[in-house]
């Protein structure tokens, strides 16, 4: 089987997404990191100097790349399932979890490394909290879309996502 932990940047796809491999005994793929590995380059800097839309192409070829393999757990990033129908690629091979939280507990994780995130590395306090609630209404038809939605807000859902699978 093939799993895909959704949701905005800083959901917690790639601590949850750790964790949750090593319990259900699963290969682990960060997309953002295999991109990187991939690329040889950064995430920001295939944005700074190639581009959004550059990045949403390779983005769509290496999940298909990665969608080849069987018994896997992939993390996403945050706008993977609204580029170029991949959260229905990603339903159609496999189960998709939505890991949702409130934009609160959103803007408190992407304050404290926001430098690290090419697309709000620039944004005030302000614009950040207005980003993240314009994208969130943006994506909601697509993270909707997932198998199962698991609220995040607390960091720790690893065992209901568990209990949710089996």
């Amino acid at each position: 089987m093939r799993y895909f932990l959704i949701g905005f940047m800083g959901s917690g796809k790639s601590k949850i997404g750790k964790q949750l491999s090593e319990k259900l005994n699963l290969k682990y793929i960060d997309l953002d990191e295999y991109i990187e590995e991939s690329e040889n380059r950064t995430i920001s800097d295939i944005f700074n100097n190639s581009g959004e839309t550059y990045f949403r192409k390779l983005e769509e070829r290496y999940l298909k790349e990665i969608i080849k393999e069987k018994d896997l757990l992939v993390s996403t990033g945050g706008g993977t399932p609204t580029f170029n129908n991949l959260i229905d690629l990603m339903n159609e091979v496999g189960k998709t979890i939505y890991l949702e939280c409130c934009t609160e507990t959103l803007f408190e994780r992407l304050h404290i490394n926001k430098d690290k995130r090419p697309i709000i590395s620039q944004l005030s306090d302000k614009s950040l909290r207005r980003y993240i609630e314009n994208k969130m209404q943006e994506r909601k038809c697509f993270y909707n879309k997932a198998k199962y939605t698991i609220c995040n807000d607390k960091g720790s859902c690893v065992n209901e996502i568990v209990k949710v699978l089996r």
